[in-house]
């Protein structure tokens, strides 16, 4: 996932949102394409300034390089596509 600042993002298409709670006990809200059900972004009410894009769901992902990796110490051991200097 990558975030990006709230204020700056926009989506052509309206999503579809479930709202829940997260591990903090604030509200979280995962967007999802109407038409085929792809997760595409996620944002909470403990970072309202910030909302996350799932990478895989842009145009052209590649034009993106990786610049840190956030959770790496949780990675499960077959998940290579953590970047190890991000732990």
């Amino acid at each position: 996932m990558m975030p990006l600042v709230a204020e700056t993002f926009t989506i052509s298409d309206a999503c579809k949102t479930y709202e829940m709670i997260g591990g903090s006990g604030k509200k979280t809200y995962s967007g999802f394409c109407p038409n085929c059900g792809s997760q595409l972004i996620r944002r909470s009410d403990r970072v309202s300034d910030r909302i996350y894009i799932h990478a895989a769901s842009l145009d052209d992902p590649s034009v993106y390089a990786v610049a840190r990796s956030i959770c790496a110490e949780v990675a499960q051991p077959w998940d290579e596509a953590v970047v190890e200097t991000g732990r």
